[in-house]
Formats: structure tokens, sequence, C-alpha cells
């Protein structure tokens, strides 16, 4: 019995298309099938290979991602096989060079894989490049190989857009305010922390944590913006408006982490001169971060909605005056070199503060005209 209902859940399981994972593996089946009963009938490729890989590897986790990966693949070939052809001119057929060359651009490829230092294009340019130069050095038939490899790559990517177009797609602009939501909560999270942290409550492998987790959804909705610009192109959706906002939020994120940076060097007696200034004055700029995250437009109908409410300017000058106040306020009788700079930090992030509240402001007017 126990048996049974484990092979039904993995029955549900396996056609849950709510778990991405699931949805993702049956696009890649589904292409993979077509790709070699359309080889088998039609086409009769050489290396149908190249063709099942690259379009596999095509096949990102929404359209637009997919668009970047296509184009970042074929660039890399077209590079790749023309570099390969001009080198193999200049060396006459020496093997050793080519061969050196072979491992040189495999090791770079691979260094760039997994560390991601830059674009996909540089990966798959330097596997392609080491790997015609080496084939057109033995065989004489390399301008053949390399052109077969371009038309195998080009024919996987149009499988891999397809699939990724007509199988059960995800767009980027619909998950986007996923990400935007994401940005936003892991960004107030952090002030939560750094609070948190300055009043003793939790250590610092949490404020890390947190650390990571805001700078990581702050690098995917930026990657978003990306797939987004691919599949709509720049003019028909917010994106410089979005970009300017997420980057408003990296500022915040690094003044934030300025401020515990450098309350963690100073020893525990000169922090707790500062615990109960830095903690008002912190609450007070989230207060405000706050208020004015409430009014990001995720859509065209809530800043619509939110420009038809209007603005309470009133409660805007209220918070803004507050942190200005507890700015300036210190328990003490004496304002130490500590104090001066922990509040020029926090003037800072203040600014920044201040900064994305006016970025916000230009996506509503992106929407309302």
């Amino acid at each position: 019995m126990f048996v049974f209902k484990y092979f039904i859940n993995f029955i549900k399981t396996l056609f849950d298309f709510n778990i991405f994972e699931i949805k993702q593996a049956w696009r890649a089946g589904v292409v993979v099938v077509v790709c070699l009963v359309i080889n088998e009938k039609w086409l009769n490729i050489e290396f149908p290979g190249w063709v099942l890989i690259t379009a596999i590897v095509c096949l990102q986790a929404n359209f637009g991602a997919t668009i970047l990966r296509v184009k970042q693949r074929l660039l890399g070939t077209v590079l790749g096989c023309a570099l390969a052809f001009a080198v193999t001119i200049l060396l006459s057929g020496n093997v050793f060079i080519s061969f050196f060359l072979l491992l040189i651009s495999c090791i770079f490829a691979i260094y760039n894989s997994v560390y991601t230092a830059y674009s996909y294009t540089y990966t798959v340019f330097f596997f392609t490049f080491g790997l015609i130069s080496f084939y057109s050095t033995i065989f004489p038939d390399g301008d053949q190989f390399a052109l077969l490899r371009i038309e195998d790559v080009a024919i996987g990517a149009l499988f891999g857009t397809l699939g990724s177009l007509l199988l059960w797609p995800d767009f980027a602009r619909k998950t986007f305010k996923v990400n935007l939501v994401n940005v936003v909560s892991e960004t107030e999270n952090l002030f939560q922390d750094i609070i948190d942290w300055i009043e003793g409550k939790i250590k610092d492998d949490e404020v890390y944590s947190q650390k990571v987790l805001s700078a990581t959804n702050n690098q995917n909705a930026r990657s978003k913006i990306i797939e987004i610009n691919h599949e709509l192109g720049p003019n028909n959706y917010p994106l410089k408006e979005y970009e300017a906002f997420i980057l408003s939020q990296e500022r915040i994120h690094y003044s934030l982490l300025t401020i515990y940076n450098s309350l963690r060097v100073n020893s525990f007696e000169k922090r707790k001169e500062s615990i109960y200034y830095m903690t008002e004055q912190l609450i007070s700029i989230q207060n405000l971060f706050r208020v004015c995250v409430a009014r990001l437009p995720l859509s065209k109908d809530k800043a619509l909605e939110l420009k038809q409410m209007g603005e309470d300017t009133e409660l805007f000058s209220k918070l803004e005056n507050e942190a200005m106040h507890f700015l300036y306020q210190h328990p003490g009788k004496t304002v130490s070199l500590e104090m001066i700079k922990h509040r020029s930090l926090l003037q800072r992030l203040l600014q920044e503060v201040k900064s994305m509240n006016a970025d916000i402001n230009t996506i509503l007017e992106y929407y309302s005209s």
C-alpha cells in the first residue's frame, strides 16, 4: 500500500507543471524528441549532437532569457569560427601551436563558465575557436566543418526558441513583479537585521546571510530587465525607470552595509555609546523607506490608481523631517568624531532613500503618460 501511494505521488509530481524544474524537464524532453524525429525524417544532420546540445542550452527559464542565450551562442560560434580560420591560415598547419590554442581556449571557456566572469558569448567563443583551430590544422575540410558547426548551432537555437515559446511558456515580464517585490522586501529585511544587530538581538552571521540574499535579488531583478528587453524591446515597458529604481535599492543596500561595517570595527564601548542614536535614526529612515516603496507601481493599473488617490505629501514631509530631526539629536553631552562619521553615513542613507522616491515618481509619470 505504501509503495502504491508513493507511486501515485510520484506520478502526480511528474505532471505538476507548477514546479519549474518539472516543466523545464518536460520542455527539454519534448524538444530533444522533436529534434531527433525531424533529423531522422528530413534533415539527416551529420552531427545531431550539436543540435541537441544547443537546443537544450538555449532553453532557458523564460522566453526573454532564451532569446538572450540564442544571441550569445550564435555570436560566440560565428566569431570563434571566423577567428579560427584566420589563425589557421597564419599558422600554416602547425599542430603544436593549434593544440596549445585548444588547451588555452578550453581553460578560458571553463573558467568563464564556472565563474561567469563575462557573458556566455565568451564561453562559446573560446571553445569554438579552440575546436575549429585544432580541427582545421589536422583535417583539410576545416571550412566545411566550421560551416556545419554554425548551421547546426542555428538549427538547435531555432528548436530551443520554439520550445520556449510554444511549450508551457513563461515570460520575463510576467514574473518581474515578483522580482520587484523580492528586491523591496529583502532591502527592508536588511534594514531590520542591522537594527536588530545594533540592539544585540541577532549575530553577524544573520546579517551576512541577509546581505547575500538582498544582493542576489537585486542582481536577479536586473537580469530580468535584460530579458524583458529581448522580449518586448526597449520602448514598450519602463525598463530604464525600473532599472533606476533597482540601482537605488543597491545604493541603499551598500549604504546600510557601510553603516554596519563602520559600527562593526568599533569597540563594544564605542558601539554602546551610539546604540540609541543609530537605532532611532535607522528606524526613522526605515519608516520613510516603507512609505516610499508602498507607492511603487507594479503595473499600469496600479500606477493610475495611485495617481487618482493622490499623494499624502503631509505624511512624507513629516517622516522626512522626523528623520532629519533624529539625525541631529543625541542624548549625550558631547559629539565625538565617531558620531560625526556615523552622522555622515546616515545622511547618505537618507539621501539614497529620497533619491529612490524620485525614481518611483519617474515610474509613475511613465505609466501616466
